[in-house]
């Protein structure tokens, strides 16, 4: 028997029984469940509020009704930029090359 069902087990005995206190995972899913049981009602409320000239409200639903946007919300990090600087370099290494050896052929004729 582990120290937490053992302690568990006095606390019935003695009929103490305190409420469990839930994990982060929990407590996610508890807001989540609340929310989804509570979303009608919260978003008539927030409806309500717009109607009368709630400026928080108002600006909120307009932001709410933009278009979501469809870009990537990160930037590049600094791997990606080198990367690309590196293949734009192979790149002009490769075009100055062939242009090189064209204007070669050239002079040999």
């Amino acid at each position: 028997m582990t120290k937490g069902e053992e302690f568990d087990r006095v606390k019935e005995v003695v009929g103490e029984t305190k409420a469990r206190y839930l994990r982060p995972g929990e407590c996610r899913s508890h807001m989540r469940r609340t929310l989804a049981k509570e979303f009608q009602g919260i978003v008539d409320g927030f409806v309500e509020a717009a109607k009368k000239g709630s400026c928080p409200h108002v600006k909120l639903a307009t932001e709410l009704l933009k278009p979501i946007r469809k870009n990537p919300s990160r930037k590049k990090g600094s791997v990606a930029r080198f990367l690309e600087r590196m293949d734009k370099e192979r790149l002009e290494r490769e075009r100055l090359q062939k242009e090189q050896l064209g204007t070669e052929s050239l002079h040999k004729e």
